[in-house]
């Protein structure tokens, strides 16, 4: 299980060296590609044997992303496997696109329905969520039908919610 600490100070080195060059949002999209690189499974295999040199792992990651990632970017996925951690890049990925987030003075709201949005509705979530709250939103969506209707979203530590189900408890808790 990988450690969110070492996950989080990768991330974290991996942003700041971002920032001063100017290529955040490049290397967001190097962390995507090598993700997706290390979480096929023919690859992960590979790279988790451990009868295979460490050597011949690194060639092979150089060999694979060499022409589509920075420098940089690379170099990041080079040291993950000579130290054994190919595993944090999911939450190294995670902790840097936070950071790109809050450098950008996005928030991310989670919103829940109980059946799923069009994407007009959520250009309309996202605008009222930003209404709300003064800040620029992104929402990622799910669907739970035990809300019956309406949405709770949350954002950060605040949650906001305007679901049926939760109405109806209020209205039984009246009644009682």
């Amino acid at each position: 299980m990988p450690s969110g600490t070492a996950g989080r100070r990768y991330a974290q080195a991996f942003f700041e060296i971002a920032r001063n060059q100017n290529k955040v949002d490049e290397w967001a999209k190097d962390l995507d590609s090598i993700a997706q690189t290390f979480d096929q499974p023919e690859v992960k295999r590979y790279l988790e044997n451990p009868k295979t040199a460490k050597d011949k792992k690194r060639a092979f990651v150089q060999n694979v992303l060499g022409t589509q990632v920075s420098t940089v970017s690379l170099n990041l996925a080079l040291v993950l496997i000579q130290r054994e951690r190919q595993e944090y890049i999911d939450a190294i990925r995670k902790e840097f696109i936070r950071l790109v987030n809050q450098l950008k003075g996005i928030e991310i709201a989670y919103v829940t329905t109980a059946v799923p949005v069009d994407e007009a509705e959520k250009r309309q979530i996202k605008s009222r969520l930003s209404a709300l709250t003064g800040k620029q939103i992104e929402i990622e969506t799910q669907v739970d039908p035990d809300l019956i209707g309406g949405i709770v979203a949350r954002i950060g530590d605040t949650q906001i919610d305007g679901s049926v189900k939760t109405r109806l408890q209020a209205l039984r808790k009246q009644l009682a």
